[in-house]
């Protein structure tokens, strides 16, 4: 994932990150309707939750030059994939299994959107009250966003890793002399 041979340990974090969203993913298509979830699973997205926030976090500082292209492109990606659903949506192009759904459910499972509509679903419910088609066309606004802040947040880590591996640690008094 680095741009070396070697891997650091937020490389096998970010691989470990990626198995965890995999298994989530999945099992959140698996269950289907939000309202059946149990606690167990609400656990488990609670924990992929967390794992991304501390992902953010441990790339923020560690973060190395070509993992964080590949997350910045990956940010990228969902975040395309997330803007085709609603617009899969608005023009009503899915109608019963056809290629476009196939697709699209298969991204899915690549993307964080069926963690994200847990969350929105159960948030827009909760807050506001709202009907079920409601909560989904917001959420799916909901996981756009946050796929275009995560986008913005890593092309701006990319850029700042690059920039401190040209000229090499950043520390403002390194080279002066008293």
């Amino acid at each position: 994932m680095g741009d070396n041979k070697r891997w650091s340990a937020a490389d096998f974090a970010a691989l470990l990150w990626v198995a965890l969203h995999l298994y989530t993913s999945v099992s959140a298509f698996g269950y289907g309707l939000y309202q059946t979830y149990t606690t167990r699973f609400w656990i488990l997205l609670t924990v992929w939750l967390l794992g991304l926030l501390a992902l953010d976090a441990w790339l923020y500082a560690a973060g190395r030059p070509g993992l964080l292209r590949f997350v910045k492109w990956y940010w990228v990606f969902s975040a395309a994939m997330a803007a085709a659903v609603i617009l899969a949506a608005e023009l009503d192009l899915i109608h019963d299994v056809n290629g476009i759904l196939v697709f699209g459910v298969l991204c899915t499972f690549l993307t964080p959107l069926n963690q994200l509509l847990a969350f929105t679903w159960l948030l827009f419910q909760w807050l506001a009250g709202l009907p079920g088609m409601v909560r989904y066309s917001g959420g799916c606004g909901a996981v756009l966003f946050v796929c275009v802040i995560h986008f913005i947040y890593f092309a701006w880590l990319h850029r700042r890793a690059k920039r401190r591996e040209a000229h090499g640690p950043v520390d403002p008094g390194a080279g002066t002399v008293e």
